[in-house]
């Protein structure tokens, strides 16, 4: 993880981890570009979701990331924090 200011920025194993133990996924997969990073998942309601969201590139860091507010604001506007609904 990698903080700049006060937003967090995680990789792919951090982002992944991240979705497993704070929102109960039960798996995910994820696919990425310099662009975007698509999350596949299964909630523990056992339904199957995908998200799209932006990837970004920090200075002095050939990885792209993901805000991890972008991951927390997708389970908040859904309304439910346990991963048990999404889009």
């Amino acid at each position: 993880m990698i903080k700049i200011g006060e937003e967090r920025y995680l990789n792919r194993l951090e982002a992944i981890e991240y979705l497993l133990h704070a929102y109960r996924a039960r798996w995910c997969n994820t696919k990425w570009s310099e662009e975007w990073v698509v999350f596949s998942f299964e909630g523990a309601d056992r339904k199957r979701h995908r998200r799209k969201i932006p990837a970004y590139l920090i200075r002095q860091s050939k990885i792209a990331r993901v805000r991890k507010s972008d991951i927390d604001d997708w389970f908040r506007s859904t309304g439910n924090d346990s991963g048990e609904k999404g889009d």
